[in-house]
């Protein structure tokens, strides 16, 4: 007689190992395992084309469709049930099955776990001494005992399937959950000290009604999506300000402005010191340094350092003599740091603190120039922050001062791999400014390649009277660092390089939404950006593709955020034109700047279309450039959201910025 574990019984797996201390990259080393099982060789492609990692892939993750109906949230297909399910993850679609796995073990956390050859296609083997970093690459922090339980991941691997030829002879429950256990750890491959270090062997205990004669139907174990969380509660919880971790995860580059005094330094130092305290005692060193910009900057040297021959006398191993040095700055520490493959997945920062105070364009150029150029260019293009005989002598210098210290094992394992010393993947820069007599406004360079977020001052009342500060909303250090992190993964996996920009937000099919939904948030964000480049245009403020991707980057974020919450997609449907709204105030308008001459009516226009208005409204979305020429937005080509206000921030900023370029003559974004 057939026999199935019941629905009762899978769900109650799944609720286990994805409340155990499991990372969701487990899921990814298991399927490894199984796929060189399967293909009876040390090493093997994790490629759509091998088909033993299909299988693998099929046996571990995938739930089918029964009666007709797609399991929730519609239309997934595979489940990782390590991934905590409170945070509606865990789910791909069929389409993008592989992406998951092939991805994941390509990135560089996993390079003490998996080594990949250079073939085409690559294939996976186990490192030397992956035993040493598979507790740290797939575990959270915790007791030993709430690792995933090895019979709850059997009776997961095994739903669906019958098991009596496996447990046949078995007198009792125990019995038979050992039997699908042990047969389990055949398929896998997996040995006594890869159990010992991810998983608990203990036997449940269950009642004997475990198990029905026909499969169940998958919608009867599966979990849904979460209790909804309203998007405005998000500020209860938090330490973090949405805004500037928002806008990080989405581009690794953030200003902020405002009048002195109004927190700048403290958010960005609140947010490094909180990260950097949740990786407590896995990571070696400070994840932030604080880089007081000078004014006399006019050169790199004072970040990236340089060489010297008059360093202090060093003996060689070749016997020889050397004055030969190099000034190792902070910044140069920091780097390497990061580079480090152990801590891949830990965020850190740079933080500039009043970093207009000389010229950007000068001392942070190769930043600025690497920043593109890591979305196109790998590690072993050349391109680097360091030439390779720089990085060579600082890595002798720092074993020599330290050859256990952070800083020199990355800089040992950067030279040896030949990898060019360029910016870590996991490496945030936020900078402060302020606008004054003193200070460089920065050139459309630096503001096309970064968010600018405008801290307002307060009235007094709110610290001297004890009135509730408007902060803004904030959010959990672990939802800040789930965010973050997600950003590091973003650009080592390249998710934001498409020749068309819009298909950077498809990657949401995968969170339920539907290609028409997707197709509507397309259509309305090129309307909106279409509006603000023909109204500006005119007036010598045009921008190119790499605005309308890094607006797109930013509501797919921000999207992301929102259904891993558990919002409901209904309400993200509904709110997602606030994402556009700050994605506009931070990406397309801190590069307007000028006189009255040269503005004219145009800020008033473009705050008008972005509320809604066209040529023919009340408050019309159009101007006259020079005499008779009429710039406007049509009726056909109005902005309509179905929200209301519409992208009340854009607007509120254009419109104060046309009454001070009105009342003084001249206005830019930054004042």
């Amino acid at each position: 007689m057939a026999k199935f574990f019941s629905a009762a019984r899978i769900a109650k797996a799944i609720e286990r190992l994805s409340n155990a201390r499991a990372k969701g990259g487990l899921f990814d080393f298991l399927v490894v395992k199984r796929t060189l099982v399967i293909k009876g060789a040390a090493a093997v492609a994790i490629t759509e084309t091998e088909p033993a990692f299909i299988k693998a892939l099929d046996e571990f993750g995938a739930c089918g469709s029964y009666n007709g109906q797609s399991v929730k949230p519609d239309p997934a297909y595979f489940l990782n049930p390590f991934v905590t399910r409170t945070k509606g993850q865990g789910y791909r679609t069929k389409r993008y099955r592989s992406n998951g796995t092939n991805s994941t073990i390509g990135g560089t956390t996993w390079q003490s776990v998996i080594r990949l050859s250079n073939d085409d296609p690559r294939k996976a083997s186990l490192a030397p001494d992956y035993l040493d970093h598979l507790e740290s690459l797939l575990l959270k922090a915790g007791p030993a005992d709430t690792k995933a339980n090895l019979t709850e991941v059997a009776v997961w691997y095994w739903r669906g399937q019958d098991i009596e030829p496996i447990t046949a002879g078995a007198g009792t429950v125990e019995q038979t959950l050992a039997k699908i256990t042990a047969e389990f750890v055949t398929r896998t491959g997996l040995t006594t000290a890869e159990i010992g270090h991810l998983l608990t062997t203990s036997v449940a205990n269950d009642d004997a009604n475990i198990f029905v004669p026909a499969p169940p139907d998958p919608l009867e174990y599966l979990p849904g999506e979460a209790t909804p969380e309203p998007i405005v509660a998000i500020a209860d919880v938090g330490s973090c300000s949405l805004d500037l971790v928002m806008a990080l995860a989405a581009k690794n580059f953030v200003i902020l402005t405002g009048p002195s005094g109004t927190g700048k330094s403290r958010s960005a130092l609140r947010l490094a010191e909180s990260i950097q305290h949740q990786h407590a005692g896995k990571v070696n060193g400070a994840t932030f340094e604080l880089v007081t910009v000078g004014p006399d900057w006019t050169s790199p040297k004072k970040l990236l350092g340089y060489r010297t021959p008059f360093g202090k006398l060093r003996h060689l191993e070749d016997g020889t003599e050397t004055n030969e040095s190099y000034e190792i700055t902070s910044v140069v520490r920091l780097l390497l740091r990061a580079s480090h493959p152990d801590v891949a997945d830990v965020p850190h920062f740079m933080i500039f603190d009043e970093m207009n105070l000389s010229h950007v364009e000068r001392y942070f150029a190769p930043f600025l120039s690497l920043m593109e150029a890591a979305n196109v260019l790998d590690e072993k293009a050349g391109v680097a922050l360091i030439d390779a005989q720089d990085l060579a002598l600082i890595a002798d210098l720092l074993k020599a001062e330290d050859a256990e210290s952070a800083e020199a094992r990355a800089a040992q394992a950067l030279s040896v791999d030949g990898r060019s010393f360029t910016i870590p993947s996991n490496l945030y820069f936020i900078g402060t400014i302020n606008v004054d007599e003193t200070t460089y406004m920065f050139s459309p360079k630096v503001l096309d390649r970064a968010h600018i977020i405008e801290l307002e001052s307060q009235k007094p009342s709110t610290y001297l009277l004890g009135a509730t500060a408007q902060a803004g909303e904030e959010i959990s250090v672990e939802q800040a660092l789930g965010l973050l992190q997600g950003g590091i993964t973003d650009r080592e996996e390249r998710r934001n390089e498409f020749p068309n920009p819009a298909q950077i937000l498809d990657a949401i099919k995968d969170l339920g939404f539907t290609d028409d939904e997707i197709t509507d948030i397309k259509q309305k964000t090129a309307r909106a950006l279409d509006g603000c480049y023909q109204l500006l245009l005119p007036v010598g403020f045009p921008f190119g593709y790499r605005i309308p991707k890094e607006v797109f980057a930013y509501l797919r974020v921000w999207i992301t955020a929102a259904s891993e919450r558990g919002v409901p997609k209904a309400t993200i449907l509904a709110q997602w034109p606030e994402a556009l709204d700050r994605a506009v105030l931070q990406k397309v308008l801190p590069k307007i700047h000028g006189n009255k001459r040269t503005l004219g009516d145009s800020l008033r226009a473009t705050a008008a279309f972005l509320g809604g208005s066209h040529t023919g409204s009340t408050e019309p979305a159009r101007y006259t450039l020079g005499v008779n020429t009429i710039i406007g937005i049509t009726e056909a080509e109005a902005l309509a959201l179905n929200v209301a206000p519409q992208m009340p921030l854009a607007v509120r900023k254009l419109r104060a910025m046309h009454d001070r370029l009105v009342a003084t003559g001249y206005v830019s974004f930054v004042s």
